[in-house]
């Protein structure tokens, strides 16, 4: 059973289709286009104890490659938080390279081949950590690939059930809460 892509709601895509026509002009609209619904986990929740499905959706990305092969990401804010769905950036480069290529990676995971996920996006920036989530649904176990990390134990090759991600979260989660300083000019 493969990922589902997750389908993005007319509103949501109108407002991305004409932000993209604003910052390329008109253009054939081709090539691979992929939604991912994103949610975030913050240190503290993780700290006590979070799991993923603890997840707060924050907002949307899309990842597209058009037909000359430009390689892009947009991020959108969540309609639900904020009444309508605002663009927000885009962005070009090996970190959307990077993206697209765990996507892809994703699809054709044995995992996910044997039980049904969604992907999603998940976004923990009090450690600067993005990657895929893959939400199980059914009882098999979420599963993380990251794309942008800078831990050691979080690489952007693995892939991580949810058994194996959480408990290096919460390690990582409570080393920075424990050197975090209340000190304004402390950064």
């Amino acid at each position: 059973m493969p990922v589902e892509d997750v389908s993005p709601p007319p509103a949501v895509l109108a407002v991305y289709q004409a932000a993209l026509d604003d910052y390329f002009g008109p253009y054939e609209k081709s090539g691979e286009l992929y939604h991912l619904p994103v949610g975030t986990l913050s240190l503290e929740q993780v700290a006590k104890g979070a799991t993923l499905q603890d997840v707060v959706p924050s907002g949307c990305k899309f990842f597209a490659v058009g037909p000359d092969g430009t390689e892009v990401a947009c991020e959108m804010t969540e309609a639900t938080q904020y009444g309508q769905t605002k663009f927000r950036n885009v962005v070009e480069g090996d970190l959307v390279h990077i993206a697209l290529r765990r996507i892809r990676q994703s699809h054709g995971l044995p995992e996910a081949q044997a039980a049904e996920f969604e992907l999603h996006f998940l976004n923990i920036p009090g450690i600067y950590f993005e990657g895929l989530h893959l939400v199980s649904k059914g009882s098999a176990s979420d599963i993380v690939l990251p794309v942008l990390s800078d831990e050691p134990s979080l690489p952007t090759t693995a892939v991580l059930s949810a058994e194996v991600f959480l408990p290096k979260l919460r390690r990582i989660a409570a080393a920075r809460l424990k050197a975090a300083s209340s000190d304004q000019l402390s950064s």
